[in-house]
């Protein structure tokens, strides 16, 4: 827009001369009229493009916190986080909720703001705050009222998933947290495991480079159908089945754990997106790094 000029240009006539008709007059007033009005169009255009753009500043630093606002922000979701997390009063929501003797159950199909369920909130949170077993340790109000929340959101998510249109897709995302947990706690019992000189090459892994576990059955055995990554490493694979034979020769994990049958085919899911560099060179086959 800087620098921008509209240009006036009038025909010139010979002074002292009138050899313009009226027809030409008008056609070369009209070509004047329509270059200006392009020139304002191109202008006004430009205006709104620089307004558009100033605007869209002003809000990005508007909405941006400022450091003491950050900081805040933070340590309120850190809190709110441990509320959410607090065992403890999970637990007693659940029970206070499922108990014979309460009649005031929250209602799925309805919202949390809704009267009914509202109420329902109140009653929880009020019965919670008298038991002396919660109040003893310091607990505020909000926290009840936070686990109630959490708790009205795991019953309403129940209640989605059991519809006819959803049952496949709550079929498939227990499925899939199943596996992702089977996952992270095998390689928790590897790592525990590991050697002196193996730590090295193991730095790095992830719970996606672990095999799936699936329920089933081979040859009449039942147990968990170990399906391999596709995209693992050789040498990865060769250390995980070393490590896995150490945690097998331990009486009590083998007495803890399902037998682990081998043979499946290997597993469909695709290489992870973010992965370190240098494990990525160790951990993956090098067509996936």
């Amino acid at each position: 827009m800087a620098g921008r000029r509209l240009a006036f240009s009038t025909p010139e006539t010979p002074q002292g001369r009138n050899t313009s008709s009226p027809t030409t007059d008008n056609r070369i007033l009209l070509a004047a009229i329509s270059g200006l009005s392009c020139q304002l169009s191109e202008f006004s255009a430009d205006v709104s493009r620089e307004f558009r753009s100033i605007n869209d500043r002003l809000q990005s630093l508007e909405e941006r916190p400022t450091p003491s606002e950050s900081n805040s922000c933070s340590m309120e979701a850190f809190k709110r986080k441990r509320r959410l997390h607090n065992p403890k009063i999970a637990e007693a929501v659940r029970r206070l909720h499922n108990s014979e003797a309460n009649c005031r159950r929250y209602d799925p199909e309805q919202g949390l703001n809704s009267p009914y369920n509202e109420m329902v909130t109140s009653f929880l949170v009020g019965t919670l705050a008298a038991s002396p077993q919660l109040t003893d340790e310091g607990l505020d109000k909000s926290a009840f009222v936070v686990a109630c929340k959490t708790y009205y959101e795991t019953l309403r998510r129940n209640f989605r998933y059991s519809q006819p249109e959803l049952v496949s897709v709550a079929a498939s995302t227990k499925t899939l947290a199943r596996s992702r947990q089977r996952r992270k706690r095998l390689l928790e019992a590897r790592q525990s495991v590991l050697a002196a000189d193996e730590v090295d090459f193991w730095r790095g892994i992830t719970a996606d480079m672990m095999s799936d576990e699936e329920d089933g059955t081979i040859d009449g055995v039942s147990g968990w159908i170990v399906r391999t990554p596709s995209f693992r490493s050789q040498e990865l694979s060769i250390l995980c089945s070393t490590l896995q034979a150490r945690l097998e020769a331990r009486t009590k994990y083998a007495a803890l754990h399902h037998q682990r049958l081998r043979g499946g085919l290997p597993s469909g899911r695709l290489p992870p997106q973010i992965y370190d560099s240098e494990a990525a060179k160790k951990h993956l086959k090098p067509s996936h790094v």
